[in-house]
């Protein structure tokens, strides 16, 4: 699969401590459901699929144009382990909601890296 697509939709994600669940909301108004795919790959969270292209009016061009249509695709990293048998979604009025258990057993290792270095003030 080509990772590098032409937009990403916007994503939240949630911890939800209750349920102990990873909740990832995307926005995808318009997708064509049958082109969503998702992935799970290491610690990152992959979802592809497609928004049928805009349609052109004969005889008319676009004066603005923000909504990105074509394939896409968006990659997430993934704060915990997840249980990835018990994995759901559901794709309902634009929205994919994805729900990934947080695992009880497996653990993403917690290291932090510190990178020293001098930050210069640019004066004008």
């Amino acid at each position: 699969m080509d990772w590098m697509c032409g937009w990403q939709p916007n994503v939240d994600v949630v911890i939800d401590e209750g349920s102990r669940t990873l909740v990832v909301r995307a926005e995808l108004a318009g997708a064509d459901s049958e082109s969503l795919r998702i992935y799970l790959d290491d610690q990152r969270l992959y979802i592809s699929g497609r928004r049928a292209k805009t349609a052109r009016l004969r005889g008319g061009s676009f004066v603005q144009k923000e909504i990105a249509d074509g394939d896409f695709v968006k990659s997430i990293r993934l704060p915990v382990a997840v249980a990835q048998a018990e994995i759901t979604g559901s794709y309902e009025d634009g929205m994919l909601t994805i729900a990934l258990p947080i695992s009880a057993d497996e653990y993403i290792p917690a290291s932090r890296t510190e990178i020293r270095m001098i930050v210069k003030r640019v004066l004008a």
